[in-house]
């Protein structure tokens, strides 16, 4: 598994930002993803030393559509949260290594 294939993308909402100055970061991850890898390689993509790694899996819902009522299932994720090492705050948007 490639390291910048593990990340799928960043979870962006109000609670997931605030914890940012803490250095807890959320991510959305393949459903293969460990929590060895993951530790490994946000450390080679920004360089930074990972105290914790927290893993939830969310279910898949079943959503309702249109008139006709069919229903569509929605995918399940793996979200993880990645605790830095003395709080450090990372520019998520600037890693260290190019993919």
């Amino acid at each position: 598994m490639k390291t910048f294939d593990l990340f799928l993308k960043q979870v962006i909402t109000e609670k997931a930002t605030g914890h940012e100055k803490d250095g807890k970061y959320q991510f959305f991850v393949r459903k293969d993803a460990t929590k060895i890898d993951i530790r490994e390689a946000f450390k080679k993509i920004y360089g930074v030393e990972v105290i914790k790694v927290n893993v939830m899996r969310t279910a898949g819902k079943t959503k309702m559509t249109g008139a006709g009522m069919s229903a569509v299932k929605k995918h399940a994720l793996k979200k993880v949260i990645v605790t830095t090492k003395s709080k450090k705050t990372v520019d998520i948007l600037k890693p260290k290594i190019k993919a």
